[in-house]
């Protein structure tokens, strides 16, 4: 990737004393230090997260109201509906709060929409409390701003209490109890907690509320672990930012999903060929996270609930098999639409990408949209086209505000949602050129390249040993909020002829500084391959290095992200 030289990072003088401090390698010392953590009792803490330092879950307003009306319907044997969402973070969520709640003998049931009915509470959503004769409904991942449906099912005579990580303050629902963190008013000090975490700090108030004894047991000792794996899969799924509350919940998740006894995550793992291997957020991202999300996307998202809250392995098994199925299905239809996708985006040349035609499966949307933002630059909305509607999935690239352009086009829109990178939104079929159009004057200007991330320090080859990366690992889990630590290396060369990966994206290269050679590849590179194949100047590069899970001594690999000409040979 081209662009202006980056500045390299002065070497903080308190990195060979923090490091003895923790006594951990100089390069760890130098991203702590870099990342903000220049106490060793932060740097400790950030290390090793304790789950003392979570928040008093009863900071949440209202959250007194709402564990009393759930003890009150325990008590009077009420049927409690869990109304989740067709995603991993809703199918998480919900789970883990029906199992607390099965395991202190309510009368629980998950209910998961279909995508087909749309995001949130429904008229599908209304009229399966009435058939169902419930008395409660929690809802989980959704639900801030669905004001018509929880007024009809309030109406019926069943409360709902709200836990939820989306909306805005305009059109929000009036339940008996809304616990969302991003509201002003939540109470709550983390606005960051994913839909999934939000459940679970309702079931930890809960479970403070019951008696020594039973939070004591073994049972509720291994609910209480086995509920941070739902966090786990449900905030990485997300996106969630991994820091904060979600970190140390996501830390502790990770370990307690790999040690998990739980025969439906164990059928989960070994689906995703991972029943021999610690569990890191990559793993959940990108092998376990699709297979939950292939049920709601290309079947009904119960198939997914059905896995987690199998009571026996071969139960698990056959489940997990059937979205071994469904994703696989899925690796298809996202293929056929990306292909149809690219074409139309190709005669497009408006900064946000409006994509639309008739009969794209309404579940890979939001997965071909990330992959159109990624490819293009753009911001894109892809939309299928349903008779006189349409409806689809956007996602943002650079520094655009995804939901408040959806916002300022809300007059063309019937509904829409979400956040700022990832949006929901249905519109009548011949608004689409209105909406286009609307879209791209009220924030086509807004629409900035994706920034070039920070840099962590400088490092020498001969620092990037597999111990030392090893040891990088401790910054983890990685993701949004928290990326795996990036260097920048001047005076690199390459070495002989670089080469273009299987894909026709990535160039594969060998560089060497100071007599230490590395093999490398540039993310995004195949177009400088003829730039680069015989450049023999000094380099600077900006890159990731990663190690082999498997291998003790290598090798090491650096994911370069930024290759320009060295300083000195710059001028």
């Amino acid at each position: 990737m081209h662009g202006a030289p980056l500045d390299l990072p002065v070497k903080d003088p308190r990195e060979r004393a923090l490091a003895r401090t923790l006594g951990v390698p100089d390069l760890l010392a130098r991203v702590l230090l870099a990342r903000g953590f220049d106490d060793p009792e932060r740097a400790r803490n950030h290390l090793r997260p304790d789950l003392r330092r979570l928040h008093d879950p009863f900071l949440f307003r209202g959250m007194d109201r709402a564990v009393q009306r759930i003890r009150d319907a325990m008590a009077r044997r009420e049927r409690i509906m869990i109304h989740g969402d067709y995603d991993v973070d809703g199918i998480a969520g919900s789970v883990l709060l029906a199992k607390l709640l099965r395991l202190v003998q309510a009368d629980v049931k998950v209910y998961i929409p279909r995508r087909a009915d749309g995001y949130s509470f429904t008229a599908a959503s209304v009229q399966a409390v009435v058939d169902g004769g419930f008395k409660l409904c929690i809802s989980v991942d959704n639900g801030t701003n669905a004001v018509r449906a929880i007024d009809a099912i309030q109406a019926h005579g069943c409360d709902v209490i709200v836990t939820d990580h989306h909306g805005t303050l305009e059109n929000t629902a009036r339940p008996h109890t809304l616990i969302n963190p991003r509201l002003p008013d939540a109470g709550y000090p983390d606005r960051e907690l994913a839909g999934c975490g939000v459940a679970f700090r309702l079931a930890t108030a809960l479970a403070q509320t019951f008696s020594r004894g039973t939070t004591h047991s073994d049972e509720f000792k291994e609910f209480l672990a086995e509920g941070m794996a739902y966090v786990a899969l449900g905030t990485i799924a997300d996106v969630a930012p991994l820091r904060g509350e979600n970190r140390i919940l996501v830390w502790h998740g990770l370990r307690a999903l790999g040690a998990s006894p739980n025969p439906g995550i164990r059928a989960l793992l070994d689906a995703a060929g991972l029943s021999d291997a610690p569990v890191d957020a990559d793993d959940v991202a990108f092998r376990i996270a699709p297979l939950l999300n292939a049920a709601g996307r290309m079947g009904h998202a119960s198939a997914a609930v059905d896995v987690l809250l199998a009571r026996g392995y071969q139960d698990a098994q056959e489940a997990a098999k059937r979205l071994e199925t469904l994703n696989e299905l899925r690796r298809k239809v996202e293929k056929e639409v990306l292909d149809e996708a690219l074409q139309l985006a190709a005669a497009r040349t408006e900064p946000i990408l409006v994509l639309a035609a008739p009969g794209w499966h309404h579940g890979v949307l939001g997965i071909v949209a990330a992959r159109i933002a990624e490819t293009t630059g753009k911001p894109a909305i892809l939309l299928t086209i349903e008779g006189d509607r349409a409806r689809g999935s956007g996602r943002s690239a650079g520094s655009l505000d995804l939901r408040r352009a959806l916002a300022d086009s809300s007059s063309v829109l019937t509904a829409h949602g979400g956040h700022a990178a990832a949006v929901g939104v249905e519109l009548a079929a011949d608004a689409i050129d209105a909406f286009r159009d609307m879209i791209n004057e009220v924030a086509g200007d807004l629409v900035r390249p994706r920034p070039i991330e920070p840099v962590d320090g400088c490092a020498d080859f001969a620092e990037l040993d597999v111990r030392t990366l090893r040891q990088l690992e401790l910054l983890g889990p990685f993701g949004t909020g928290n990326p795996r630590p990036t260097f920048v290396t001047e005076g690199a060369r390459l070495l002989g002829r670089p080469s273009i990966d299987a894909r026709g994206c990535d160039l594969r290269l060998r560089v060497v500084q100071a007599g230490q050679v590395l093999p490398a590849r540039l993310a995004g590179g195949a177009a400088r391959f003829e730039e680069l194949r015989e450049r023999r100047e000094p380099c600077r590069l900006v890159y990731t290095p990663r190690a082999s899970r498997w291998a003790d001594e290598g090798p090491v690999e650096l994911l370069v992200t930024h290759l320009q000409p060295a300083v000195a040979s710059a001028s």
